[in-house]
């Protein structure tokens, strides 16, 4: 059973050995906007979500043989003692913690790159507990643990509070090359190691707890082995098939990303991209994107009323019927600030080129190809730092929006792979968990894995797009131009 703790959903994947799909459940719970630049969740709601389909998955297929967890980064919650949330979760899009991170980053912006290998950036916990620090909340005298939700769901299920390697690099307070927390970090915000979990490999396994809440809540026994797993950007490129490959992974659901695996940690001169560490030799390098589904769905919202309103699809079939390049209409998406390339947290979204004859359909259009624009700037920047690739596989909402894909493969001018796969990353935690060893060995020649498929007679499917030559020649000439728009719109912005 793996399970996949996400931003907007959780998702769980039960699976034979042999690859056989049994079940797939997906639960979502709600993201809450404070202001104009919080977004929390409440540990709670996941952790009932996780409970739902736990249980559901247990009353279906009885007990599970074993668990694994993935779970989305970034995100830093204070825990008590008794395992009470004394907080909301700061996710990776909350941006009040921008002021800490300029400082924090005038201070040690270069050792926290060069060990933990992310930029500093509000999304970091390291500058959410700064944040929350500085604000003197009355509750910060309680916390025993400061943890993401994935420790908090694990908590509930073993009693222990463990974290692994990719997850604490996430919080920009890991040494990846001691495998341990930062001290010089720690000491220079006064952050107490003993506040933080225990780091240990994502390989490592613990025990359901039948005294444990979320055991009890479920359904399920106590004596279950628990896979403690990663994140899910570092399981996606798994899941993707990357490791000990030249192939490189695209995601995008609410957010998006780029990925790359690499046997050694490699960091951007220009900082610019991530270099995560899953295993001793197994690093996933890449660039991150705050603007992918969720800014089709912010859209949506603000002009419902419009034909864009209903699902993605019908959004992106409403898109294709303007000409590619919108007639002169182009847009910057970043509408929650920007991580790679830019690592803005201010940065704003524009529609650049309006026109008396623009309708909804060239502005639902514009944005989808500025994000595949964005897609591109990364996807250009992974080649130029780790050399050509072999093939580019997708992951992710996307894979069920066929238009969409075919666009993408379009502006990148690039043929983009997809696999039949429920979940990426829930697959990442199956490769995980099928391994014999528990030691930190991943083997170097894994490369798909664990290959999932409905029935045993039916072989994984894959289907490729390949860029229309014309379509592509087109957006190869608009590219240059959306390259500019940032720091043409930085400059405007810097100004008022």
């Amino acid at each position: 059973m793996a399970i996949d703790l996400g931003t907007s959903s959780a998702k769980l994947c039960c699976a034979t050995t042999d690859g056989r799909v049994l079940l797939f459940l997906q639960q979502p719970y709600p993201v809450h906007p404070v202001g104009e630049y919080g977004v929390e969740q409440y540990p709670d709601e996941i952790l009932e979500a996780t409970s739902q389909l736990i249980r559901e998955a247990v009353q279906r297929l009885g007990q599970p043989a074993a668990l694994g967890f993935s779970a989305a980064m970034h995100g830093l919650m204070g825990m008590h003692a008794d395992g009470r949330a004394l907080s909301a979760l700061l996710i990776w899009s909350d941006r009040r913690s921008m002021d800490a991170a300029q400082q924090l980053k005038a201070a040690m912006g270069e050792t926290i790159y060069t060990h933990s290998g992310v930029p500093v950036h509000p999304m970091l916990p390291v500058c959410k507990w700064i944040y929350w620090n500085q604000r003197m909340e009355p509750w910060l005298s309680q916390v025993r643990w400061w943890v993401s939700v994935k420790e908090y769901v694990l908590y509930h299920l073993t009693g222990e509070v463990l974290t692994d390697y990719a997850m604490a690099g996430a919080t920009g307070m890991f040494d990846m090359h001691t495998r341990q927390w930062n001290m010089e970090v720690l000491g220079h915000i006064g952050l107490e190691r003993g506040q933080l979990p225990e780091i240990v490999s994502p390989l490592t396994w613990l025990q359901t707890d039948a005294r444990c809440r979320l055991v009890q809540q479920s359904g399920l026994v106590g004596g279950i082995p628990v896979m403690v797993g990663s994140t899910d950007g570092c399981l996606a490129a798994i899941g993707s098939g990357l490791a000990g490959t030249e192939d490189v992974s695209i995601t995008i659901g609410t957010s998006g990303a780029v990925r790359r695996w690499l046997p050694q940690p490699l960091m951007d001169p220009g900082r610019r991209l991530f270099c995560y560490m899953l295993l001793p030799g197994h690093y996933i390098i890449g660039g991150a994107l705050n603007n992918g589904g969720g800014a089709v769905t912010q859209f949506t919202e603000v002009f419902g009323e419009a034909d864009c309103a209903g699902s993605v699809k019908h959004f992106v079939h409403q898109a294709m019927m303007a000409p590619p390049g919108c007639e002169g209409l182009m847009c910057l998406p970043y509408f929650l600030g920007e991580r790679s390339p830019v690592w803005d947290p201010l940065a704003q979204g524009a529609f650049v080129g309006i026109r008396a004859t623009h309708r909804a359909m060239h502005f639902q259009r514009a944005l989808l190809e500025g994000i595949g624009f964005s897609v591109k700037q990364l996807v250009d920047l992974l080649e130029e730092l780790t050399g050509s690739f072999r093939q580019i596989w997708l992951s992710g909402g996307i894979v069920h929006v066929p238009e969409w894909i075919q666009l993408l493969a379009d502006i990148t001018g690039r043929e983009l792979c997809v696999r039949s796969e429920t979940d990426a990353s829930c697959t990442g935690v199956l490769t995980l968990m099928a391994l014999t060893s528990s030691a930190d060995i991943l083997p170097s020649n894994m490369g798909y894995g664990f290959s999932l498929h409905r029935h045993p007679s039916q072989p994984d499917e894959e289907q490729h797009y390949l860029p229309d030559p014309d379509t592509s020649s087109w957006y190869a000439q608009l590219f240059p131009r959306f390259v500019t728009l940032y720091p043409l719109l930085f400059t405007w912005q810097q100004s008022r």
